[in-house]
């Protein structure tokens, strides 16, 4: 979704879910702020991808790579929320929206499972 999203605001300059504009549409300085929170939010999503395959095909749990991948999801939406609900896009589009933020709720609970998981007794699966 998110390569889709980046797609058609680089060759049409119209933003499609799950980046809506608010009423007055985005200013000019949006759309990079946007792109680059989307590049990063690439790249996390591709770290945490590899996080879940190593874990749950190869038996290799990697503790730090979870972690990474998680702080960089969690930065991201923080900063998105800040950037976007100001700017009344949130209350133009609640639907959109809420179901970005409906489906953030589990990552502060792996996040902090993660961040404990250090302070148990270390398996050979961890790194």
């Amino acid at each position: 979704m998110l390569l889709r999203a980046g797609a058609i605001l680089l060759l049409t300059e119209n933003f499609p879910f799950p980046i809506l504009p608010p009423p007055g549409g985005w200013e000019g300085q949006a759309i990079s702020f946007m792109l680059g929170l989307g590049i990063t939010d690439g790249i996390g999503i591709l770290l945490g991808m590899t996080f879940a395959y190593l874990a749950v095909f190869k038996g290799r749990f990697k503790r730090r790579l979870g972690v990474l991948s998680l702080t960089i999801f969690i930065t991201g939406a923080v900063v998105f929320a800040f950037g976007t609900f100001p700017s009344g896009a949130w209350a133009a589009h609640p639907f959109a929206y809420g179901a970005m933020a409906v489906l953030f709720i589990p990552a502060p609970y792996l996040y902090t499972w993660l961040l404990k998981s250090n302070l148990t007794r270390r398996s050979k699966l961890s790194d």
